[in-house]
């Protein structure tokens, strides 16, 4: 049996194998006694928790990663490999970084089908009895309740995805699971470290940008998946503009809506473009309007300040309007440093998530920054003026030349004043596109779900 690449990138310490039944009769076999399904999707608080893996204690170090493998050799179906304790094992409490992969086979399957096949995994992971799964692929954040401890383990919650998998999508033929739980006797971090970077890296590879643009398609895509946890939010995806997630690309939602043409994702017929640079869509406006239970009457594709497009609870990152310089700053979800805004970005998630229309604020996946369009309504680059240092590096390549370095990060200021001092300092775009006279020209933002004035 070839080695998968996840196991190839270090030596890594005896572990556990488990076998699946693979029987479609028996799929589901011995996993009664956990539920799984929309009722079972809660939030895990700190104070019940068995097992916390990845999540800010751990700077999110915690990956998820599922893809199409297109070597059958390197997917035995229903393998459960485990590294480090199961869910039983550990002492309630215990928080951990970790990793895990889902790979699949199917011979008919292709990198397209990736999305697809993994949101429907995804689903199964995200309604299980007692587990809490937040956060993108490359950082995770998952609670198990210790009113499972005794029932749940990473067989079994493998066993749900297996199951879900090939019930739901016939196409698939294999899938193996490997799970690296960072424990002091597997090795603790230094054995996720590099396990973790793989992951980063397969994932940039999976979400890879698409090789045209928004101008060059007819129909975009929308997704409701996430309604069960923000019920009038619905996300807008074009090829220059990912959903907040980062799971899935345009190519992705488009097979999506091929294999399950009455599921989640629906096509969005583009109709009259009404403003190229915000991204207004007579077509996105009515299938919003739609989809948003009636509330949110337009949204702009390309803005985080004039009518930006719902937020759920998912993103990866998050745009934020700064007044006193009136430019826009960025931060991740693993960011857990404060912003110029005075609070952290879990206090800035939890304010606009839920699926409002929050004019000033939206949600973004790390990938989708990388976009000729990325808050082309608002100015783009020349717009942003503060980012952790992390971020800024790890998107070094997006960002414009000439403003690199004129973008302010928390080691240089948390403060709005002296930010606005080390921008005219800097000679930053902002001051001279959008300042008069040397002063920020500051936004009353309507509250959300209201209009602005002029409209």
């Amino acid at each position: 049996m070839a080695i998968p690449e996840e196991e190839a990138v270090i030596k890594l310490p005896p572990g556990r194998v488990f076998q699946l039944p693979t029987e479609l009769d028996n799929l589901w076999d011995g996993v009664d006694d956990v539920g799984l399904g929309l009722r079972w999707l809660s939030e895990v608080k700190k104070a019940d928790v068995q097992l916390e893996l990845g999540g800010p204690k751990w700077n999110y170090e915690m990956s998820g990663t599922f893809y199409i493998e297109e070597d059958p050799e390197k997917v035995k179906d229903g393998e459960v490999k485990l590294i480090g304790p199961d869910i039983p094992e550990v002492a309630p409490g215990t928080s951990l970084p970790g990793m895990m992969t889902i790979r699949i086979y199917g011979k008919t399957l292709t990198q397209e089908h990736q999305g697809y096949v993994s949101r429907q995994i995804g689903q199964a992971l995200q309604g299980m009895e007692g587990f809490m799964l937040f956060g993108s692929p490359d950082g995770l954040w998952i609670r198990i309740s210790r009113d499972v401890a005794d029932r749940l383990t990473f067989a079994k919650i493998s066993q749900f995805c297996y199951a879900t998998a090939k019930t739901l999508v016939p196409q698939v033929d294999a899938v193996a699971f490997f799970w690296a739980i960072g424990a002091p006797e597997v090795g603790g971090k230094e054995l996720i470290d590099p396990l973790h970077q793989w992951a980063v890296e397969k994932i940039k590879i999976i979400t890879a940008k698409q090789l045209y643009e928004d101008e060059d398609v007819d129909t975009f895509y929308g997704c409701t998946i996430c309604k069960s946890l923000a019920p009038n939010h619905a996300c807008v995806l074009t090829p220059s503009s990912l959903p907040y997630c980062g799971i899935i690309g345009y190519d992705s939602a488009k097979v999506t809506c091929e294999m399950d043409p009455e599921g989640y994702v629906f096509p969005i017929p583009k109709g009259k473009c009404l403003d190229p640079q915000l991204g207004r869509y007579t077509g996105v406006d009515e299938a919003i309007y739609e989809r948003c239970n009636h509330l949110v009457n337009h949204v702009n594709i390309y803005s985080s300040i004039r009518y930006p497009t719902t937020n759920c609870g998912c993103f990866e990152a998050a745009s934020f309007y700064i007044p006193e310089v009136d430019g826009i700053g960025l931060a991740m979800r693993r960011y857990t440093g404060m912003t110029p805004l005075g609070i952290k970005f879990s206090t800035l998630a939890g304010q606009i998530s839920g699926g409002a229309q929050n004019h000033g604020f939206k949600g973004l996946s790390i990938a989708g920054m990388s976009s000729n369009n990325f808050l082309k309504g608002d100015g783009g680059w020349n717009r942003i003026v503060w980012m952790p240092v992390e971020l800024k590096e790890e998107i070094a390549d997006s960002i414009p030349e000439e403003v690199y370095d004129k973008i302010v990060t928390e080691e240089e200021t948390l403060d709005p004043v002296e930010l606005k001092r080390l921008l005219a300092e800097k000679g930053h775009p902002i001051v001279d596109l959008y300042w008069k006279d040397g002063e920020p020209q500051s936004l009353t933002l309507p509250l959300p779900g209201e209009d602005w004035p002029d409209e």
